[in-house]
């Protein structure tokens, strides 16, 4: 972005040299990074005027001609063939420098007549490439004024650097707003007439595509006419590197650097129907752009179209088919507000980048469009004059100012100094944000202009950037408090390097998925969707590792490898309101295919859920969560008829399932796949504090084995459940070793038999110790469950 000097201080009070307004610009976050001082170029050229001119009198090609500097008269011998009294010319005298030419100007003979100076031509300044003679300066250019200052080069031109969230800067009132704030000055924008039309032409826009462009205004100009612009418009364009092409056009540029607001300009007579309407492109619809390109359009790229046809790409170019030509008389000025993201794709794949798509990819004020009108409409008058015959403003979508809470003790507080609540208030309302003191805390009301300040933190730093970096002392002594390390990763870590030494392999895959995949399992209703994703094959975020695995399942199998145990630690997400979504880590674990291979000393034995159980087990009991975690069958679910739900110290955890054939098929997976998944939060907030030692008892442990005839209905975990209940003395463990159904039991009973193991630390048990607690068992047993000791 070029900002000229003379520009810039129409809006705000500059420093006074060069240098201030660089480090000012600077430590508000746009870094200059080029200044190009044109004050220094041209010196010693001057306007001249041809007092005489005559033939010289030894060459009949060179004419010898008085010339007039303001301060005296010199005589030069010039060679080009429309020289002529009378005339005003750009006059280099003695000491110039000519750079384009690689000399500097001297006193010299030329064929017996000393020459003290140069009458130039605009090549030879390096200003154009017209050979055809001396430059002819207008009749109203004053001997001796300095060339730069004739041309308006006395100006100081200064490249920034803005980042993408500071779309608002790349104009010049927008970076004379951060000056002013700085500066603590007033700051001056235009103030164009309201535009009122009482007899306004019928004329409709029409907006198909609300979110792509939430609002679009315009305008219509009768009676213009177009021509080249005058100097001072074209001067300033040139200053900030935009060639000029006529009024029109160099207007709509002119108030997209003043104000930031890119403009386009139609011929009204190219355009049907006495409408715009805003819409998506169609698959391989076709667009010839103002530079004679055709284009094959990406889909859902938006277009400007008349009552017929596409007539501009939105943000980006103008058509062929609408462009201001010589012979317009009326116009339709468009001032809208296109979807930042949509341009920048548009821009993208199509490799076209201009600067009205530079300016909306970073963000364009949807508040400034109707204002943009009334700024453009006012210099075409003052240019070319025109009669106004409507105006027209669609909001689509409203784009209200975003309300954020601002306590001015935070602010200090994070930047640990004081800045008076006042002084605060006066730097975002320079800024345009709009404050209302409610006590302790603000309620601020962001502008248009600044999608990126969303949160608290946000308007410190814009207090911060204003008050000065350079101002936050940094103290000499810095006081840290050291406390224990903290490594959020550690316990993922920790699983990792377990499930890597029960032999299982670890998975890495992204989180996007297809859109069906997403709604695999008992989250499908609440399925996140991703705005832009970076594939339109997968723009869903998974709601459960199991997609991933089975993707890494089929690819394995399809190359060859049948056997695996794998894993992956990763997020999952869920869909929790209208914008608010939830993240979480989970553990997937996968096997299929063979647990044995075949050798010559044994069988092949396929994988089945106990080889996955086995591993959960060993897992828990590696984590010392063994005694405190329970399995049990309790429901079905989409992924499969049974789940084995794991709970820990009373929480759910995670679930382990044979995928079902429906979802195998899905995939491509034609053998079985065991698979379970674990919450990590629940397991490491499960872990114990601390391990305790105990030694190995010197006393030996004594089993005894119950068989018990219980309903159906009960299930092993109430069975463990009413033997903790009891807390039998000296228990170490206990355990189900078999199930029995039989008729003699009857159709609604079985047999459950279970083992306990019981030992003391500092002496033997008893027989009558060991049979008070398995009595207590038994009682607990038939009070709790009905069930009936079988002999």
């Amino acid at each position: 972005m070029l900002l000229s000097k003379n520009w810039l201080q129409k809006y705000v009070e500059l420093p006074e040299s060069v240098e201030e307004l660089d480090a000012l610009l600077t430590d508000v976050g746009l870094e200059v990074e080029s200044i190009e001082d044109r004050r220094d170029a041209f010196k010693n050229i001057v306007v001249g005027e041809v007092l005489t001119c005559e033939k010289h009198p030894n060459a009949d090609k060179l004419s010898v001609c008085t010339v007039g500097d303001g301060e005296g008269e010199h005589t030069v011998v010039c060679g080009a063939p429309n020289v002529a009294a009378g005339q005003k010319v750009i006059f280099a005298r003695v000491g110039a420098v000519m750079d384009k030419l690689g000399f500097t100007i001297d006193r010299r003979k030329l064929r017996g007549v000393e020459s003290a100076g140069m009458i130039c031509s605009s090549s030879e300044l390096g200003l154009d490439e017209n050979h055809d003679g001396i430059a002819v300066l207008p009749a109203s250019a004053e001997p001796g004024m300095p060339l730069s200052e004739h041309l308006s080069y006395d100006d100081v031109i200064l490249g920034i650097g803005t980042t993408p969230n500071r779309g608002d800067a790349l104009s010049h009132i927008g970076s004379a707003r951060d000056i002013a704030a700085v500066k603590n000055t007033p700051l001056h924008r235009p103030q164009p007439p309201a535009l009122e039309v009482p007899d306004a032409m019928d004329f409709e826009i029409t907006i198909e595509a609300e979110e792509l462009c939430p609002r679009y205004s315009a305008a219509i100009l009768e009676g213009i006419t177009v021509q080249d612009s005058p100097d001072w418009l074209a001067t300033a364009l040139t200053a900030v590197g935009i060639r000029p092409i006529n009024n029109i056009v160099d207007v709509t540029n002119y108030v997209m650097m003043e104000i930031g607001q890119p403009m386009h300009a139609f011929d009204f007579r190219q355009l049907s129907g006495n409408r715009i309407v805003v819409r998506p492109s169609a698959p391989g619809e076709q667009f010839t752009t103002l530079d004679d390109e055709k284009h094959e359009l990406p889909d859902q790229s938006l277009l400007i179209c008349d009552g017929e046809k596409p007539v501009a790409l939105a943000g980006v170019m103008g058509g062929q088919n609408s462009a201001v030509s010589d012979d317009t008389t009326t116009i339709l000025l468009e001032s809208a507000h296109f979807n930042a993201s949509s341009v920048r794709r548009t821009a993208k794949l199509l490799q076209m980048s201009t600067d009205s798509s530079y300016r909306f990819e970073r963000g364009s004020d949807p508040g400034i469009t109707v204002w943009a009108l009334q700024r453009a409409v006012e210099l075409i008058q003052s240019t070319c004059g025109g009669t106004v015959r409507g105006v027209y403003d669609n909001v689509a979508k409203a784009i209200d100012k975003r309300e954020v809470s601002l306590r001015p003790a935070f602010t200090n507080r994070i930047l640990g100094i004081n800045i008076p609540a006042d002084e605060q208030k006066r730097i975002l309302e320079a800024l345009d944000i709009e404050v209302n003191d409610e006590g302790e805390s603000w309620r601020c009301l962001v502008p248009t202009f600044r999608s990126d300040l969303e949160r608290e933190i946000d308007l410190v730093e814009e207090v911060a950037r204003i008050h000065g970096y350079d101002n936050i002392p940094v103290p000499g002594r810095i006081e840290m408090h050291v406390g224990d390390g903290f490594d959020a990763s550690a316990f993922q870590n920790r699983l990792r390097q377990l499930l890597l030494g029960f032999g299982c392999d670890e998975v890495l895959s992204s989180s996007l998925v297809p859109r069906d995949h997403a709604a695999i399992g008992e989250m499908k209703d609440r399925v996140a969707l991703v705005q832009n994703p970076v594939s339109k094959e997968r723009p869903a975020l998974r709601t459960g590792m199991l997609t991933s695995l089975l993707e890494a399942v089929d690819v394995n199998i399809r190359n060859g490898h049948p056997a695996l145990r794998v894993f992956e630690i990763g997020s999952v997400f869920a869909k929790e309101g209208e914008n608010s979504f939830s993240e979480k880590k989970m553990l997937g674990v996968a096997i299929t295919g063979n647990a044995v291979a075949r050798a010559w000393n044994e069988d092949e034995r396929p994988s089945d859920f106990h080889d996955l159980k086995g591993i959960l087990e060993e897992l828990l009991s590696a984590l010392y969560l063994d005694k405190e975690s329970i399995f049990y069958y309790d429901r079905t679910s989409t992924l499969s008829d049974q789940v084995l739900t794991l709970e820990v110290k009373g929480r759910y955890a995670g679930q382990a399932v044979e995928v079902s054939d429906a979802i195998l098929a899905r995939f491509g997976i034609d053998q079985p796949v065991y698979y379970a998944e674990f919450e990590i939060a629940e397991l490491e907030a499960a872990l114990p504090d601390r391990q305790m030692y105990r030694p190995v008892p010197r006393y030996p442990s004594v089993t005894r084995d119950l068989a018990m005839v219980l309903s159906t209905s009960v299930q092993a975990r109430q069975i463990e459940d009413v033997v903790r209940s009891v807390n039998p003395a000296h228990l170490r463990s206990m355990r189900i070793v078999d199930v029995f159904t039989h008729e003699s039991l009857g159709t609604d009973k079985k047999s459950v038999a279970f083992t306990m193991s019981f030992q003391a630390e500092d002496h033997t048990l008893t027989d009558e110790e060991i049979s008070t607690a398995v009595n207590a068992v038994v009682d607990a047993a038939k009070k709790e469950l009905g069930a009936e000791l079988r002999i």
